[in-house]
């Protein structure tokens, strides 16, 4: 027996033309179910899984423009393509109001018979395209789900192995590092600074795969305060100064979201510094609703914009020797999509980069404000 590939639904009050579509339609592999109202149609899509519905305009009770409103209205139906069939004008009054109730086409009668069926034909391998798309972006959620489920079980069992590690180099450094000497104390060195690396990689795994599902949710969070926080954490460093402008306003966004994309920033941009001193202007201009962090670093070359927020992706050591994970900007990336929010790289025109953030969402700052009038 032929399965069916293809449900095609016609309404239509008139039996006649019910039968005239379907003689027009009717293929082997297609299963067409006639309906005579548009309330029997929607019964129908209760219970089936139908891939083109073709609808007459003029039904009593219900036309065809509320049919197709009340289905467009729910996620279940809302992506069946849908074909309006009439024979009243094709104004473009009409037209326009069938497609901006969704739509896909308007046919008018009488049938072409060759256009009908080729315009068919056309949708329904559209619908067949949608369908394997929609079942690859599943597999690949699944799959991506999967590999976080799995990194993060890798990364915390390799924390226990790693700890030990690091405390026989601690316990080590403490007896015995000055009988170390020559070759034996670079190996020494080696080890110990691939450990860190080692550690700074799990962290970055385990903060990864716990941040990308949370469902955290978004909150007042004050720019300035959190810049502050971050900067305690990493400020230590003699030869970095910070510009702070125009920071003092409050955005909706997730707090702990927010930190870390900050200091993930701020840290890169001391991580790869190539000079003297690191200049860190971080502005927040009010106009367009963006944060950037702009430094005077030696840039990102633009082929590598995109690139540095994909998954494992560096640009190299950095100039004080310090390898980087390659997770920390997919995880800024990650963490600004979940926002609704987005970022860009964009080079200087005399050196380094800036890192912006766009769209954020403000709020009022009326605690600020009465500070300000006190």
């Amino acid at each position: 027996m032929l399965n069916k590939k293809h449900t095609l639904l016609l309404i239509d009050d008139k039996p006649e033309n019910l039968m005239a579509l379907k003689s027009i339609l009717d293929l082997p592999d297609r299963e067409i179910i006639s309906c005579l109202s548009g309330s029997e149609a929607l019964q129908v899509l209760l219970k089936k899984k139908v891939s083109l519905i073709l609808v007459d305009v003029q039904m009593p009770d219900m036309d065809g423009y509320e049919f197709v409103e009340i289905i467009k209205s729910h996620p279940d139906t809302v992506s069946i393509p849908t074909i309006f069939v009439t024979a009243i004008s094709n104004e473009q009054k009409y037209l326009s109001k069938a497609y901006d109730l969704g739509a896909i086409d308007f046919l008018s009668k009488p049938l072409n018979t060759e256009i009908t069926r080729k315009k068919v034909e056309s949708f329904l391998k559209i619908w067949d395209y949608d369908q394997e798309l929609k079942k690859l972006n599943e597999t690949l959620a699944q799959k991506n789900e999967e590999l976080e489920q799995f990194a993060h079980i890798i990364a915390h069992d390799l924390k226990s192995p790693l700890a030990s590690i690091q405390t026989l180099i601690s316990l080590i450094e403490e007896d015995h590092i000055l009988d170390l000497g020559g070759e034996v104390a670079e190996l020494f060195h080696m080890v110990k600074k691939s450990s860190n690396s080692m550690s700074k990689l799990i962290e970055d795994m385990l903060y990864y795969s716990k941040n990308v599902q949370n469902n955290e949710v978004k909150e007042v969070v004050n720019i300035a305060e959190t810049v502050d926080e971050v900067l305690k954490l990493i400020h230590p460093l003699a030869n970095l100064q910070i510009e702070k402008v125009n920071l003092n306003h409050n955005i909706l966004f997730q707090p702990l979201a927010f930190h870390q994309i900050v200091s993930n920033i701020v840290s890169n941009a001391i991580k790869y510094n190539d000079k003297e001193v690191l200049n860190l202007r971080i502005c927040f201009d009010k106009n367009n609703s963006s944060l950037s962090f702009k430094d005077n670093g030696p840039g990102i070359e633009e082929k590598y914009h995109d690139k540095i927020f994909e998954m494992f992706q560096t640009l190299g050591k950095s100039f004080n020797g310090e390898s980087s994970t390659g997770i920390g900007l997919n995880l800024v990336k990650k963490l600004v999509e979940k926002n609704d929010v987005s970022i860009q790289v964009n080079n200087n025109s005399d050196q380094g980069c800036a890192f912006v953030i766009l769209n954020l969402e403000m709020t009022s700052n009326n605690a600020s404000q009465l500070l300000s009038l006190v």
